[in-house]
Parts: structure tokens; sequence; C-alpha cells
């Protein structure tokens, strides 16, 4: 399927409020949620997690796509949302233009993302983006901050997740994050003997 055909199949699904599941290379398992948004090169989909609630927001990359489809039963998930309460959130406005735009709204609007790239994962808040990086201060599963940010080319990455019970959970725990710990002046010293 053609980057194209996926954009039209996730264009329909948006229209006509579908249930919809899909693969990622680098992930085991569907991703499934409704289509709340399509940029060039990014989609935002409402997640619906595997406990039937929603579960925040993601933004994948198109080209990432694979097996997209209809997601079975939706009429059993759609029943069961309701009888449990669960409403779909507002949409946020997370600009989808680029992935420097996606992280810069989303930082600006959630004090915690979850930022994925080929090989990791960086859950934190954003701190600024500069040259084709953005800066993090990362919070671990301890909810503890880490002391420094920390640096991930945006190139690299192909997910951004936020909104979500984990990230809300971390933010409730650990706070905000905390002003960055200042290294002490290093001087240069001279050997005078």
């Amino acid at each position: 399927m053609t980057t194209k055909d996926v954009r039209e199949q996730l264009a329909q699904a948006m229209r006509e409020r579908l249930l919809m599941r899909f693969h990622r290379r680098f992930e085991d398992g569907w991703v499934r949620g409704y289509v709340v948004g399509i940029g060039p090169e990014f989609l935002m989909l409402c997640e619906v997690s595997d406990h039937l609630r929603f579960n925040g927001f993601g933004c994948y990359r198109l080209a990432e796509v694979k097996n997209l489809q209809p997601a079975p039963y939706p009429e059993f998930v759609e029943t069961a949302l309701e009888k449990l309460g669960e409403v779909q959130p507002e949409t946020p406005a997370v600009a989808l233009n680029s992935i420097d735009d996606i992280v810069t709204t989303a930082g600006n609007l959630f004090p915690i993302i979850t930022a994925y790239s080929e090989a990791q994962v960086h859950i934190g808040a954003v701190v600024s983006l500069d040259g084709g990086v953005v800066w993090m201060r990362d919070i671990g599963p301890d909810a503890a901050w880490d002391p420094q940010p920390s640096a991930w080319r945006l190139d690299d990455l192909t997910r951004i997740d936020f909104g979500g019970a984990y990230e809300t959970a971390l933010a409730l725990v650990g706070g905000p994050p905390p002003a960055p710990v200042e290294a002490p002046l290093l001087r240069l010293v001279a050997d005078n003997g």
C-alpha cells in the first residue's frame, strides 16, 4: 500500500469516525484508535487501549503505517467505551506540519510527552528545539527527573505520544521538572612551578 493509499484510507476513517488499527515496524502488536488528524508526514490518533479506555494521543509517521484496516468488532468496542463512561477527549491543537511542530505544540500543551525513535523511548518535558534537535528533561519510571536535559535528533523520532495514562501519572507523581542543576565553573590552573 502506498503512502497515498494510506492517506486516502486515513482521511475516510477520519470523516466516517471509523475505529482503525495498524502495525508499525518498530513495535509488536496493533495500534488502535480514531484518526483525528493527518499532516504531510504524520497522522494523529486518539488511542484506544486494550483495556477499552481512551489513552491519549499518538502521532505516527505515515510511511511506517503497515496493514492499515478497520479494527474488528467496532460495535463492541464503542458500546463498551460508552457503558464504561469513556468519552473521547477533545483533540488537542497539535500542529502536524512537521516533527518540529508536533514536538513544539505537544510540549506546550502537555507537561510530559513520550518520544520514540527506532531504538529508544524518551519520556519527559520538552525544554527547547534547536538545529534539528529536541532538548528534553527526561523523567524515569520512578517519576524522578534527570538532573540535566538530554538531546535527541528530531529526524530520528518516529512517534510522539501525549495525554495518555502513563504520561499523566508521571506528571502527577513527579510534578514539574526542577531547574537544571548547574555544573560548577571549571578554571584552568596553570602550573606555576
